[in-house]
């Protein structure tokens, strides 16, 4: 080849070259930006497109030629209960059920509609059977019950639970203290299940009133146990304004005297010094 004949070759490569890295650019830049009725490309479809069947297609897959098929023995129902086939579905079981197993806990409600009294323990904090609660159980989960009240709570509540908070002192009807009467265990509201639900869902306004709750739902934030654990914070803080001194296990009832002791001591001590 003459170096005439070498030189067109390259010249023609080099402009299929640059043709093809301008129609490129100008391939994928026309994509940025640009707004259409049509489906979108797929460069990499992936499992962007399956095959699926479609009810009442026919089957190429299945011998009797059906795509709908009967539920695999032992399968746990949601939703619906079979007519027939009672082998794989337990009587009266329906979605709510098999995933809210106990409105004592999921709800704090009694299965004839009345607020559970006390904290169904065991249950929320899923002890065994055959084991017991312990102290050291109860103290984690009123530790956590605190944690949430200081996250949720606090700013409305106050942190004693007195209806004083910061935000509570501005909001537009007066925040109720949890150290009143009906708010104590065996009051007109201090069941542990009414605590619970308003927790959860909110406590109604008067009708024709807005905003509609007077106090908003926290069940989008809070869980049921975190709600459970709350109850049980609330019950400890009702409980240390109640206490005494005799409530005080002796050994901390003298550490306490003790100290009270030297406070005393030390206040008297720079009264004198000055």
């Amino acid at each position: 080849m003459t170096s005439k004949g070498a030189m067109n070759s390259m010249q023609f490569f080099v402009c299929f070259v640059t043709a093809l890295l301008v129609t490129a650019t100008g391939a994928m830049s026309g994509c940025r930006g640009e707004r259409t009725a049509e489906r979108p490309r797929q460069f990499f479809p992936g499992m962007d497109d399956q095959p699926k069947y479609k009810p009442q297609a026919e089957s190429t897959f299945f011998a009797d030629g059906r795509t709908m098929r009967e539920p695999v023995a032992g399968t746990v129902p949601f939703g619906r209960r079979a007519e027939t086939n009672d082998d794989w579905v337990a009587p009266d079981e329906t979605r709510a059920s098999l995933l809210r197993g106990d409105d004592r806990v999921y709800r704090g409600m009694n299965p004839d509609g009345t607020y559970v009294e006390v904290m169904p323990v065991r249950e929320v904090l899923e002890i065994p059977s055959g084991q017991s609660v312990t102290p050291a159980d109860m103290k984690s989960f009123i530790e956590y019950g605190q944690n949430r009240f200081n996250i949720f709570c606090i700013t409305c509540h106050g942190g004693t639970g007195a209806g004083d908070g910061m935000v509570g002192q501005l909001w537009s009807t007066p925040i109720p203290s949890y150290h009143q009467p009906q708010y104590m265990p065996g009051g007109e509201k201090g069941q542990d299940g009414y605590i619970f639900h308003v927790i959860r869902n909110g406590l109604a306004n008067t009708p024709g009133t807005l905003p509609e709750l007077r106090m908003p739902a926290y069940g989008d934030r809070v869980s049921p146990r975190d709600a459970w654990a709350i109850v049980a914070y609330l019950r400890t803080l009702q409980a240390v304004q109640q206490g005494t001194m005799a409530d005080v296990p002796e050994a901390l009832q003298r550490e306490l005297n003790n100290s009270r002791g030297a406070t005393s001591a030390g206040g008297s001590t720079g009264g004198g010094a000055e």
